[in-house]
């Protein structure tokens, strides 16, 4: 892990967007300010405010990954104008299912998407907060995935994440990454497979990191799931 490429805890969660005019300036590296209590421009050493949009979900309720293929137009439209309502920081949701083929290989065409979704934050003058491991639509999370034990569903995490940073690791316009939406420690056992929480308005935005905490503390198990995922980073 380098200065110039933060990975916030995953339950950090930022309200943020954003957008461009025609062109903006080259974005410079951020890094966390030597005083330990916020951000600033690695090059001029300024200040970095982190303020935006949530861009988790189209007016349909559609998420990024839905319609980035066919309607790219739509995604700049919306950048511009987050752009031009002030933000520099937008969030954006990665969905595991879409990314991942199998628990080792990654998905080649979301992977070059994604690497155009930066060059668009790039031109815009937007950073990013990418929020990863999304599984907000349950009929788009791999049965695969939902089958695997605690240190496998890890492992593939790991290998999503090694991915993401993989393709970002060149780019300025990344902001952090933001483990995943909403992770908790069961408290109990839960049933094999039931890593989600309870749907709200049609998506699950809590999930689970361990069906059965085997005596261990939720601090323990959150800290080992962070060092996993962190160090694959």
């Amino acid at each position: 892990m380098t200065p110039r490429l933060l990975v916030l805890l995953p339950l950090v969660s930022w309200l943020l967007a954003a957008g461009a005019p025609a062109r903006a300036a080259a974005l410079e590296w951020l890094q966390v300010s030597r005083d330990g209590k916020g951000f600033t421009r690695a090059a001029s050493g300024k200040p970095f405010v982190p303020w935006g949009f949530n861009y988790d979900h189209d007016e349909p309720g559609r998420l990024l990954e839905d319609y980035w293929l066919a309607e790219w137009p739509k995604v700049e439209e919306d950048f511009r104008e987050m752009k031009d309502l002030g933000a520099n920081v937008v969030r954006v949701h990665l969905q595991f299912g879409k990314f991942m083929d199998t628990a080792e290989k990654p998905n080649e065409t979301s992977l070059k998407q994604l690497a155009k979704l930066l060059t668009l934050a790039e031109r815009t003058g937007l950073y990013l907060d990418l929020t990863g491991l999304g599984c907000y639509h349950k009929a788009d999370v791999p049965a695969w995935y939902d089958l695997l034990d605690e240190r496998t569903r890890w492992a593939a995490q790991a290998n999503f994440w090694a991915a993401i940073a993989k393709q970002c690791s060149a780019s300025p316009a990344v902001f952090c990454y933001d483990l995943m939406n909403e992770p908790v420690v069961a408290v109990g056992k839960r049933k094999p497979g039931e890593w989600l929480g309870g749907a709200f308005a049609g998506k699950h935005f809590v999930q689970f990191i361990t069906l059965d905490a085997a005596g261990r503390t939720p601090h323990t198990v959150a800290s080992e799931w962070i060092r996993t995922l962190t160090k694959a980073v």
